[in-house]
């Protein structure tokens, strides 16, 4: 689509005048593909792109924040208006590294918000925004991962997960172990996990986030990977038993090591 090549010609002219930038949203979502199967990527990340420096004017930035909180009931699933979060945390992201510290804190405020959204949309742009940082510099992402972990959501852990599920990143060994110990902390948690959380859909959004997560790390590592999963085999829980299983099944894994992912497999009947 033409408009995807457009942006910075349309766009950008706009940032410096603030009584326009209704306008930006405008096009955003004009162009946003929705409602369909499938939100315009393409001209989100470019868009994000027009972030990649520093400093950006207060204004602008008040006008990616309010993005963000535009509510689910103004902006429902699906609809052209959902675009708009989902563009101004991937632009955040985008922004993030060139921010100084006041900036960067408000932007990670964007992302809490994000993270736990009810739009699946929202929740993956937090994901992607989390990456747009980590290619830029992932000591980032590890320190405030690890200073969220403790507390955080099982909306956040699935955001950590996908975050980190991202190949670019994965060619340094280190960036991968420290992916597959984020993935076997959220793992130990559902451990203690009773019922009730067990049936919620925030849940099941994490279990789903974990279903694939792993076995890209364990493409990345697979010696560390299958150690993880086989760990996990060997712990009799339906939910932990379930993710491992879907892992196993990916081809980015089965192509290259079936004989591993027969071990696991062995593992995952012993302890059913």
């Amino acid at each position: 689509m033409k408009e995807n090549f457009d942006v910075i010609e349309k766009i950008v002219p706009l940032f410096d005048s603030p009584a326009r930038f209704g306008e930006i949203g405008e096009y955003l979502a004009h162009n946003s593909n929705l409602p369909g199967p499938r939100s315009n990527l393409t001209l989100a990340f470019k868009f994000s792109d027009c972030f990649e420096h520093g400093p950006i004017s207060d204004c602008l930035l008040d006008l990616l924040v309010g993005w963000v909180h535009i509510s689910s009931e103004k902006a429902p699933v699906n609809s052209p208006r959902e675009y708009l979060p989902f563009c101004g945390i991937l632009a955040l992201g985008a922004h993030y590294y060139y921010a100084d510290e006041k900036t960067r804190n408000t932007i990670m405020e964007q992302f809490k918000i994000s993270m736990n959204d009810k739009r699946w949309r929202t929740r993956e742009g937090a994901a992607m925004g989390f990456q747009k940082i980590a290619e830029k510099d992932f000591d980032l992402i590890r320190q405030q991962f690890l200073h969220w972990l403790p507390g955080s959501s099982n909306l956040e852990k699935r955001a950590f997960a996908a975050a980190l599920a991202h190949p670019p990143i994965l060619k340094n060994n280190d960036t991968a172990r420290f992916s597959l110990s984020v993935c076997e902390n959220i793992l130990d948690k559902i451990l203690t996990y009773g019922s009730e959380i067990r049936r919620s859909e925030d849940f099941a959004v994490l279990s789903k986030g974990l279903a694939y997560s792993i076995s890209v790390f364990t493409a990345a590592l697979p010696e560390d990977g299958f150690a993880v999963m086989k760990k996990y085999a060997r712990i009799k829980d339906p939910a932990l038993n379930k993710i491992i299983k879907a892992n196993l099944s990916k081809t980015r894994l089965t192509k290259k090591y079936p004989q591993m992912i027969e071990e696991v497999t062995a593992l995952l009947r012993e302890s059913s």
